[in-house]
């Protein structure tokens, strides 16, 4: 298994414990953020678009990251 260090903005992690509840570990909060770009990578890979959008599916966001489409190309090209 692999160990990741990581240093972390304390307000940003204070902003996500007030969002998700004080006792929520910073471990927790990094395992999440890796589920969760792991999950994003898998979608790019297979041609499709990571989207957010509002509660009647109105505002519509399409999240980018360069990683994301170095997922896309490497699939596209095989």
């Amino acid at each position: 298994m692999v160990e990741l260090r990581l240093q972390i903005p304390d307000e940003l992690v204070e902003k996500l414990q007030a969002k998700l509840g004080e006792r929520t570990k910073v471990t927790d909060i990094a395992r999440d953020a890796i589920t969760l770009f792991n999950w994003a990578v898998d979608e790019r890979a297979k041609g499709r678009f990571v989207l957010s959008s509002g509660a009647n599916g109105d505002d519509v966001a399409r999240l980018t990251m360069p990683s994301l489409e170095s997922a896309a190309a490497k699939a596209e090209k095989g």
